[in-house]
């Protein structure tokens, strides 16, 4: 989303900017690539998690401005470092408290 008024963007939903508070809100595209800005590697999930343990969770900063979160995969852990670039990886996941269901969630990769 784009304030209209203040031109902030911010990754998800939102019924007010979070910079100046106003009401005018545009959807946006964001771009699909951005620079890896922070990471940790988590080894308790939270409830439900349905992929592998212990996995990358990156912070991504997009050329707009924002920043998303989400696993980075396809990468061993040794060989990232904040800076370098990253694409986003849409994968289908399997929801367990549905049978033979999956969802496509994002996530990251090196570019």
């Amino acid at each position: 989303m784009r304030c209209q008024e203040c031109g902030v963007v911010v990754f998800g939903p939102a019924t007010f900017c979070q910079s100046c508070t106003s009401p005018r809100l545009e959807q946006i595209e964001l771009a699909t690539e951005g620079i890896l800005y922070s990471y940790t590697i988590v080894r308790v999930p939270p409830p439900g998690w349905p992929g592998p343990v212990p996995y990358v969770l990156g912070e991504v900063e997009l050329p707009e401005g924002p920043h998303v979160l989400a696993e980075v995969v396809d990468c061993q852990q040794g060989a990232l470092r904040v800076g370098i670039p990253m694409t986003l990886a849409l994968q289908p996941v399997a929801m367990p408290e549905v049978p033979d269901s999956e969802r496509v969630v994002y996530k990251w990769r090196p570019a």
